[in-house]
């Protein structure tokens, strides 16, 4: 009897707990496995689609370069037509990219007029040529640049390759000659990435596999009872920082527009009114040479409210930014700064390569930008420093002037800075929240360092 007990028992536990967490770990692994092999998939896809998008950017950008080489030359109406034939054919033949990148170019019929690589196809006529397909690309190359460039792909042999190869090429028209010019890149790297990242996928599916099972055994019985906990904790945490990252948003908005009204009522305002000044004294004045002066100052007062609104203009957002980059944005800055001040800039930077996100191209440069303002209009210095560099798997970025100095904790975790102070908390602000370190090192009569520290997987 109590044996028969006993086995009920065992029955009973198995039926009520280990049946149905195992049911349940069955369910979550299919469900999880199912999940991840959509996810390779799509992965896969979007990866395969970036990198023809990049390569198809990268294209135009090497066409777009090479016709503004030639641009000087084809527009240049003092040069005969042979003679800038000669000179654009010269051109187009001697540039290169990468390791094996070149131009071509084909006339509307077909004819071969540049091929750095293969000179003994030159002058011969090529409309018919086809690929292992079919395709006869140079008629849809040549087509495409008709309408205003566009791409095409086909397969054809590498020179490194027994066999045809996806090629993709980007072609644009030279109108008045009636000139096909044109560029191409080889996409089989792409498939081997791609086979690459899907083989170590599924390396990544197997291990996780044989460690699921163990994981969830554990893991399920305690998730129930801490996440609701957590849940509330995490609710509660999220709610806190996001109205203090409302507030801090909306302090930043208030000292920006407090900024940009300073600055348009001490400088432009002043000038503005200068001007209407001069004019209305026109209106009093009969002598003609002081009329003429008078004329001339409210030009030139306009002319430096001109300059003014450029520069809050800028300031507000650089082009450069945007167009050319971080370097480039602060670079302009500096020289802007130069113009207006005495003080002794230097600029070194090594990042030339490194890609960053929007986001972290911002912050940074508002960082300089404000840092360089509270030396230009606090620091009394003589000269500035402006750092851009790597270290490790570290960006770092230094700002140091030789001026007056401050006091200030040595406590980096726990600095904080006084309520006249704000542009140093909006630069820690910034920086923190892209995830970095904002560190800022100052002595009475030894100058400011302010230093920004941003690993690289954020950027």
């Amino acid at each position: 009897m109590e044996f028969v007990n006993s086995r009920k028992l065992s029955i009973n536990i198995i039926l009520l707990s280990v049946v149905p967490l195992i049911i349940v770990v069955a369910i979550v692994a299919s469900l999880l496995f199912s999940q991840a092999k959509n996810l390779v998939e799509d992965e896969v896809k979007l990866t395969r689609n970036n990198i023809v998008i990049s390569k198809k950017q990268e294209l135009k950008q090497y066409v777009e370069i090479a016709v503004k080489s030639i641009e000087p030359y084809y527009l240049d109406s003092t040069l005969d037509e042979q003679t800038a034939k000669r000179i654009v054919s010269e051109k187009l033949s001697q540039l290169t990219y990468g390791s094996d990148g070149y131009f071509f170019v084909y006339d509307w019929n077909g004819v071969a007029l540049v091929l750095p690589h293969q000179k003994e196809r030159i002058g011969k006529n090529w409309w018919d040529v086809e690929d292992f397909k079919g395709k006869k690309l140079l008629q849809e190359l040549i087509y495409v640049a008709k309408q205003g460039g566009g791409f095409v792909d086909y397969f054809w042999h590498k020179p490194s390759k027994q066999e045809p190869l996806p090629k993709l090429s980007y072609a644009i028209s030279l109108d008045k000659w009636q000139w096909m010019v044109g560029t191409g890149v080889y996409l089989d790297d792409v498939e081997n990435q791609i086979s690459h990242m899907q083989h170590g996928f599924d390396i990544n599916v197997s291990k996780s596999s044989a460690a699921l099972f163990v994981v969830v055994f554990i893991a399920v019985s305690a998730i129930a009872g801490l996440g609701a906990s957590l849940n509330l904790n995490v609710r509660k945490l999220a709610n806190e920082q996001m109205s203090l990252l409302n507030q801090q948003i909306i302090d930043s908005q208030e000292n920006e527009r407090k900024r940009v009204s300073r600055e348009l009522h001490d400088g432009v305002n002043q000038l503005l009114v200068a001007a209407k000044y001069r004019l209305e004294n026109l209106q009093k004045e009969s002598d003609e040479l002081i009329k003429e002066g008078e004329l001339q100052a409210s030009k030139q007062a306009m002319d430096q409210a001109i300059v003014e609104l450029r520069r809050i203009s800028r300031d507000l957002r650089p082009p450069q930014l945007d167009d050319l980059g971080l370097v480039a944005g602060i670079g302009s800055y500096i020289n802007d700064l130069r113009k207006r001040t005495d003080l002794e800039l230097i600029f070194e930077h090594d990042i030339d390569g490194i890609e960053m996100v929007s986001e972290v191209e911002t912050t940074l440069y508002r960082v300089v930008q404000e840092a360089l303002h509270n030396v230009e209009k606090h620091a009394e210095a003589k000269g500035v420093d402006v750092i851009l560099q790597r270290e490790g798997k570290k960006l770092l970025l230094t700002v140091s002037d030789d001026g007056k100095g401050f006091k200030v904790s040595t406590d980096t975790k726990k600095q904080k800075f006084r309520k006249d102070s704000m542009g140093l908390q909006n630069m820690k602000e910034r920086i923190q929240g892209i995830g970095g370190e904002f560190k800022v090192t100052s002595n009475l009569d030894q100058g400011t360092e302010i230093r920004v520290s941003l690993r690289m997987e954020f950027i």
